[in-house]
């Protein structure tokens, strides 16, 4: 628009192009017939255009969380030192160095840290391989065994790998079961899992969120509690938080639904992904925002 209070627009015509193929995408960015992409292409392929003088990258913490999700209804799952020994059995720094090569940031609950209502003193489970043992030796699980889903792309099935290695380290036989995107999700949607991992991309930046996901009536078809968490305490500081207009207030309700949530486990946390931006070195002013 010529007539923008900043000035008119110094580039006339934007071309946005839908590439699906990740492989596509990097030999078009290579051959220059595409200038810009975010988050598109894979993580190993970052390093290659920062060695190349023709290309920029910006990196910035992200909001999109990745999180493990148990099926509360599950008999093995509502144990809550089960979920917990899972906890202790994953090694989230290592996935995060060599799976997403060091771009993200361990995760704490589903709010990211970039928001007024963050939470940043909750409950964490550092790795400790012993600690899981002793955990599922206390509840009688020592010979715990369950299936994962996991859609079928590359980036589902790798973690499922990895989890599957690390908490075989313990002691805890997984079994991945993989389908297309929509088998998988419907499944997740009508509580057929015992344990799934699926990302929050944008939803998390408000912390109205944890109404969706954890409030005792946000069973689906209602909202995503696919898990089926239910605790009274949540419910009654949600409903709270939804109506009051204090802002304090409903920060304080928030930060306890997390200290709660991180307590009981409904979601193992691990990771926020970082947003990268690679690009032209003909672009400038390239910003990212969480």
């Amino acid at each position: 628009f010529d007539q923008w209070h900043g000035g008119a627009p110094k580039i006339k015509h934007v071309t946005i192009r839908i590439i699906p193929d990740a492989t596509t995408l990097v030999l078009e960015l290579r051959r220059g017939s595409v200038q810009m992409e975010v988050n598109c292409i894979p993580f190993e392929n970052v390093d290659e255009f920062s060695k190349n003088p023709d290309f920029k990258i910006v990196k910035s913490p992200g909001s999109v969380y990745q999180y493990v999700a148990f099926n509360l209804k599950d008999p093995l799952f509502s144990d809550l030192r089960v979920r917990k020994a899972i906890a202790y059995a994953i090694d989230r720094e290592s996935i995060v160095k060599y799976l997403w090569r060091g771009q993200a940031q361990l995760a704490t609950g589903v709010i990211p840290p970039n928001n007024w209502s963050y939470a940043d003193n909750v409950e964490t489970y550092s790795y400790d391989p012993q600690k899981a043992r002793d955990l599922l030796k206390e509840s009688g699980h020592e010979n715990l065994s369950f299936t994962y889903r996991t859609a079928t792309d590359d980036t589902g099935r790798l973690l499922a790998a990895v989890l599957q290695q690390q908490l075989r380290e313990v002691g805890i036989q997984m079994d991945i079961r993989s389908n297309e995107f929509a088998t998988f999700y419907s499944d997740v949607i009508k509580g057929n899992f015992q344990m799934y991992s699926l990302r929050w991309i944008g939803g998390n930046n408000d912390p109205d969120i944890l109404n969706f996901v954890f409030h005792s009536m946000m069973f689906p078809p209602n909202g995503a509690n696919r898990g089926r968490y239910a605790n009274a305490e949540v419910d009654q500081l949600i409903d709270f938080a939804r109506r009051e207009v204090d802002t304090e207030k409903r920060k304080q309700a928030y930060q306890r639904i997390q200290q709660i949530v991180a307590e009981e486990l409904p979601y193992v946390s691990l990771f926020y992904v970082d947003n990268v931006a690679v690009y032209n070195k003909r672009i400038a002013g390239m910003k990212l925002y969480p």
